[in-house]
């Protein structure tokens, strides 16, 4: 209810309102005036040179509107008194106002040589919407849905120096119903390069949330997906993102240039979680390590597919190890891990035995080859993973393996793709060490792209023959046997 004007709190109310009417109305007349008083002349520049005499009279009537001190202009007006051709060229293909909304637009993208900019703001976008289908052969039920399987929004650039920067994204997607989270927050500083005056990239560390350094399927983006997601056996021994402090560098200069990085971090696929009285880990780091080479050829833009289409062969390798032991203490993490082939939790397992786990090791090694050749993209990674030292319990040494093998071919260049792929895990984990068991998935698909990764279309069909996983952005269950038709359209900016 509105206070009646005979009261304090009316008096204080109405005071308020006065000055900051007053203080918006000095504003729009002072300093926001004066600011976007040149935008007109600056921002409706169609022609992509501007010469000298209308460059002069364009400074004289911001010197007659707003003075010659330079302290009243703003970044976007010190193109124009401080011109040359190059920023009036630039600025004059990007316009800025409001048209049913803000709008920054640009008639085309260009070269704008920010690269080396030491303040630096770069937003990015991509989504990907999917049909998925499953006609199921085992107890788990069919599917049949549309899904927003990712919606990011990405935030980078650098501050104060192009050595020091920044990337933020942003997730929401149908299996996070209405909420929008907090995906990746990650700060880097190349040291060698700022303090030492090494080549860029030569040393640097990181810290924030990211993905850990260990396999390659994880260090793929999934805007670089050849299928519309990963495989069940780079999802079964991935180790995701987490909270970490690490250490990267490359060197370009040797005859086989290579990159490497690595981290400590709270633990096996644990996300943003933390220890203590704000979260449920475990006081365990976890360990990691990548290198990555380039033996033969330039690999170029692209992680997968070869839309440059190589004329000589062009390899990459790679290797990761990591490793964290796990104690019951920490729920995340002890309920993270996963059997083969029903998919269960191991912790399911360990909980009816007469005596309590409390803790155990887990190590896992990663190797991959890549390798691109005439609209040719071959991939293939293997995994291992031992679990041993259990605490409590005398259970034996479990050992888990596995391997995704992709192939996909241009039959034309750089629009449609065909696609195919085997994905298979083994080990003893399921039974505790008494026997192996077995799951794998075949899967077979195409692509066509309709402008490179920016816009796609993606239809692929997978065989189940058990799963030992429970992923949604794969769209697979536990124990899942059958036919998974994917259908994707991916859109980014």
């Amino acid at each position: 209810m509105m206070p009646s004007f005979g009261s304090s709190h009316a008096r204080q109310w109405f005071l308020f309102a006065v000055l900051g009417l007053t203080t918006v109305c000095v504003l729009l007349r002072t300093s926001c005036a004066e600011e976007l008083v040149v935008l007109p002349s600056l921002f409706q520049t169609s022609s992509d040179k501007v010469d000298p005499y209308t460059a002069e009279l364009a400074v004289a009537e911001v010197d007659a509107q707003l003075g010659t001190n330079d302290s009243h202009l703003s970044q976007v007006s010190y193109p124009v008194r401080h011109s040359n051709s190059r920023d009036f060229n630039r600025m004059g293909k990007v316009r800025f106002g409001y048209d049913d909304g803000f709008v920054l637009a640009s008639s085309r993208q260009q070269n704008l040589g920010i690269r080396n900019s030491p303040f630096l703001l770069r937003i990015n976008g991509w989504g990907q919407v999917r049909h998925t289908m499953l006609e199921s052969d085992g107890e788990n039920a069919d599917v049949n849905q549309f899904q927003l399987k990712r919606a990011r929004l990405v935030f980078s650039g650098s501050a104060f120096t192009p050595d020091f920067a920044y990337f933020v994204q942003l997730d929401g997607r149908s299996s996070s119903g209405d909420d929008m989270r907090l995906l990746d927050y990650l700060l880097t500083y190349d040291v060698g390069h700022h303090a030492w005056g090494l080549e860029e990239g030569t040393l640097g560390f990181k810290a924030g949330k990211y993905k850990i350094p260990f396999t390659m399927a994880r260090y793929l983006s999934g805007r670089e997906f050849e299928f519309t997601d990963r495989s069940v056996s780079s999802m079964y021994f991935d180790v995701n993102r987490s909270l970490a402090w690490g250490l990267f560098g490359q060197d370009n200069e040797s005859k086989i240039p290579w990159d490497w990085e690595v981290a400590i971090f709270n633990g096996l696929v644990t996300g943003g979680a933390e220890t203590g009285s704000s979260g449920s880990l475990d006081d365990n780091f976890a360990y990691s390590a990548r290198v990555f080479a380039y033996p033969t050829g330039e690999w170029g833009e692209g992680e997968l597919a070869d839309f440059e289409w190589h004329d000589t062969v062009a390899t990459r390798l790679g290797a990761g190890y990591a490793n964290s032991t796990i104690n019951s203490s920490g729920e995340d993490e002890f309920d993270s891990v996963r059997v083969v082939d029903s998919g269960e939790t191991l912790s399911s397992l360990l909980a009816p035995l007469p005596d309590t786990v409390e803790e155990y090791n887990v190590s896992l090694f990663s190797l991959d080859y890549s390798c691109k050749w005439r609209g040719l993209s071959l991939t293939y990674e293997y995994y291992f993973r031992n679990i041993n030292d259990f605490e409590g319990a005398a259970i034996p040494d479990l050992f888990d393996h596995g391997f995704w093998f992709q192939i996909g071919k241009f039959i034309v260049p750089e629009k449609l793709q065909l696609l195919t792929r085997w994905s298979r895990v083994e080990g003893n984990s399921g039974t505790l060490g008494q026997e192996n068991q077995s799951a794998e998935e075949i899967a077979g698909g195409f692509t066509w792209y309709f402008r490179g990764q920016h816009a796609k279309l993606t239809f692929d069909a997978t065989y189940l023959d058990g799963a030992p996983i429970n992923s949604a952005s794969l769209d697979i269950s536990p124990g899942d046997i059958g036919w998974l038709f994917r259908s994707q359209i991916q859109f980014a900016f």
